[in-house]
């Protein structure tokens, strides 16, 4: 937990320095080469997950934190709120660079994702203040956010998933040795949009006269359809294991392994 607050301060300072620098952010942004900008959403599937550190570790660790939780459920919306629209701003400004005119769009690959990702973990700390307030109206806003994020979120993934799978299959190769950890990003996307739908539909369920799809299911099958992507996953790269991992030096699509 402290680790995490400690790197948190250390990128953000280090993140508005990169923003200070004359056209660093534009020629970033701009650039869908190999769809090289979606990395831009780490600051922000980052920091979402910097919420759930608050309300879970730190408040297990520190007592006045879980002992006045509810204290923090106002601040934590203002946070998910500013999350939420740079979250759409910058999926806005990826989108118009992804589907532009000469974009080799073929050349993608499962680090595409990583705006889904995002996505995903903004739907986890929606849905956090979702399933820990105690106050009607922010429960409230907070829901109908957190089903904007995840509805887009779970249509978009399957959108990509579509694609990237046709794209890499009809090219009949696997993308090159440093990219194909990114994977593994699916296992938790998945993860976190089941955990997300759960803690959304017992929230509605006992306010709506139809009914909804049980809620412990949504878990059950997000995580089982990790289990068979993580084995396919491990099956299609395994000579990556075998003949490159060992020897490589660090890429950020490794991450996708953790």
């Amino acid at each position: 937990t402290v680790l995490h607050f400690s790197l948190t301060g250390y990128f953000l300072w280090r993140l508005a320095a990169w923003f200070r620098q004359p056209g660093a952010y534009s020629s970033f942004i701009n650039v869908p080469h190999k769809n090289q900008n979606a990395g831009i959403f780490a600051i922000v599937a980052s920091l979402a997950m910097t919420a759930n550190v608050v309300w879970g570790p730190l408040g297990f660790f520190v007592p006045w934190v879980s002992q006045n939780l509810q204290a923090w459920m106002l601040p934590s919306l203002v946070f998910f709120g500013i999350l939420w629209v740079a979250l759409l701003f910058l999926e806005a400004k990826a989108l118009r660079t992804w589907f532009a005119k000469g974009v080799d769009r073929t050349q993608f690959n499962f680090i595409w994702l990583l705006d889904v990702f995002a996505f995903a973990l903004v739907s986890l700390a929606g849905s956090g203040i979702v399933a820990i307030s105690t106050d009607a109206s922010i429960q409230m806003v907070a829901a109908v956010a957190t089903i904007v994020t995840l509805v887009f979120g779970l249509l978009w993934l399957l959108y990509k998933l579509v694609y990237l799978i046709y794209t890499h299959a009809k090219a009949g190769k696997l993308p090159d040795n440093p990219v194909l950890p990114a994977f593994f990003l699916l296992i938790p996307i998945a993860c976190l949009f089941g955990l997300a739908a759960y803690r959304l539909v017992n929230y509605l369920q006992p306010q709506l006269t139809v009914n909804l799809p049980n809620s412990t299911a949504l878990v059950v099958l997000s995580y089982g359809l990790t289990v068979v992507w993580g084995l396919v996953t491990l099956y299609l790269i395994r000579d990556y294991f075998m003949t490159y991992f060992r020897k490589s030096d660090f890429a950020p699509p490794q991450w996708g392994l953790v």
